[in-house]
């Protein structure tokens, strides 16, 4: 009887240590805590050209994200993320009775980091918006080209959270 009481004891302590390790096995990976500061630099890049003969003020345009974002050692914000733009200035060359010179100039808006929050974008100069200047090639005509590169800077400060 007491080789029985044994074997009982011995079975409901295994069965209770290998209860621990399946609970201790499951415990959720760790989150990792990142955070993106005001200013960081996030390399773009336009996928459709514009021009200062059809693009109107206010049009949308589009970048991707050329290399990740780092964050505390984390991706923050993943390479080929859409960027989204707008078109803050856009004229026509005219000849009237006075000369006015082609302008084409646009800002960033947003993007989305890895966890889906919406990450607000500017222009890394102070006015906020950057000028195409390509008057040394042909002063009647301002363009940006599909596949041409900018930086833009991340405006405010972003916690993420993950795993």
């Amino acid at each position: 009887m007491q080789i029985l009481r044994a074997m009982n004891a011995t079975s409901h302590l295994l069965a209770a240590t290998g209860l621990a390790w399946l609970m201790l096995s499951i415990v959720p990976a760790p989150v990792a805590a990142a955070q993106l500061l005001d200013g960081t630099t996030v390399q773009v890049r336009l996928l459709t050209p514009i021009n200062s003969e059809d693009t109107l003020t206010g049009d949308p345009i589009e970048f991707v994200v050329l290399r990740d974002v780092l964050a505390d050692g984390v991706v923050v914000i993943a390479r080929n993320t859409k960027v989204s733009g707008t078109v803050v200035a856009a004229r026509r060359a005219s000849w009237g009775f006075i000369w006015h010179r082609a302008r084409l100039s646009f800002t960033f808006t947003q993007t989305t980091a890895v966890d889906g929050q919406s990450v607000t974008l500017r222009a890394p100069n102070a006015q906020g918006w950057l000028n195409v200047d390509r008057s040394r090639y042909h002063h009647n005509l301002q363009w940006a080209g599909g596949g041409d590169t900018y930086e833009a800077s991340v405006a405010g400060n972003y916690d993420f959270r993950l795993r």
